[in-house]
């Protein structure tokens, strides 16, 4: 097996191949590819498959487009196999309160991460109460930015997220995304628009109170410390989405106010659900 990877605004490409290697020392080896932001999956999956396929022979190149977990001893051997996907840079808690510029987010990075959905029963997609995610994460030999555009991973780790955790991630990452665009010195009245449209509109915000009913409200057998900590998460974000559409309102022109009136309703109509399914009174401000 061998993976080939991009970093976070670029791709990541994991590439695995067969059991009899074309790949000589390559073989089994990963790394991950540092691309411009403008560079698609595509793209850079065309420049994988060509620079392998004029070496090997392209007709023996085969591309696998996903994170899934593949076994090598399942691949035909008559073919090079490569598997591509996205990676991100990954921080602890610890490294995001130290990193708070979009310049310390993107450089000076050794861990990157990439995350898998799936179900018991082996789907990668099922009903919330039962979705898993593996959240994988790679450690580099060299930090990002390099004087060479690959580098070698030596360490990765992989961690399962049970359905009530991958709920608890998604609602921390909405809070967190929110509060960074509520916090900028200098709003941003467009981002601040596609947060808020992509947590309280009517459209989307079925995405938050699945959630809440499936973990809360229907009152299965989670463990309490996590339902605990969920329901603190959606505390934080009735507060953060309050600040938000506060701060639209002021920053709206005339033509806007209608939008803004259906961006705060979808946010009163989500507050007063949360309300009943907690049995208390979410603080707004």
């Amino acid at each position: 097996m061998q993976v080939l990877q991009s970093l976070h605004h670029a791709i990541k490409i994991l590439p695995f191949y067969r059991k009899t290697s074309y790949f000589d020392d390559e073989d089994q080896k990963e790394y991950i590819y540092k691309e411009p932001k403008v560079t698609s999956l595509p793209e850079i999956c065309e420049r994988i498959s060509n620079i392998y396929g004029e070496k090997y022979g392209k007709e023996i190149i085969k591309l696998i487009q996903d994170s899934k977990k593949v076994d090598p001893n399942q691949l035909d051997g008559r073919y090079c196999h490569i598997q591509v996907t996205h990676v991100t840079p990954y921080f602890d808690e610890r490294e995001l309160q130290r990193r708070l510029t979009d310049y310390e987010r993107n450089n000076n990075i050794r861990k990157f991460m990439f995350e898998t959905p799936f179900t018991k029963d082996g789907k990668a997609h099922g009903e919330i109460d039962k979705q898993y995610k593996r959240r994988t994460v790679l450690t580099t030999t060299h930090s990002f930015p390099y004087v060479k555009k690959r580098i070698d991973i030596i360490e990765r780790k992989d961690l399962e997220l049970s359905p009530i955790e991958v709920a608890i991630d998604q609602m921390q990452t909405k809070v967190a995304e929110m509060r960074e665009v509520v916090n900028m010195s200098h709003p941003d009245l467009k981002r601040l628009q596609l947060k808020l449209q992509g947590s309280v509109s009517a459209q989307v915000n079925a995405g938050p109170l699945a959630f809440a009913e499936a973990f809360i409200s229907k009152g299965k057998n989670f463990p309490e410390s996590k339902v605990e900590l969920l329901k603190e998460v959606f505390r934080d974000f009735v507060y953060v989405c309050n600040d938000a559409v506060d701060l639209n309102g002021t920053l709206v022109t005339t033509e806007q106010k209608e939008y803004h009136e259906s961006l705060n309703q979808g946010f009163q109509d989500i507050v007063s659900k949360l309300n009943e399914m907690f049995g208390e009174k979410l603080q707004t401000n």
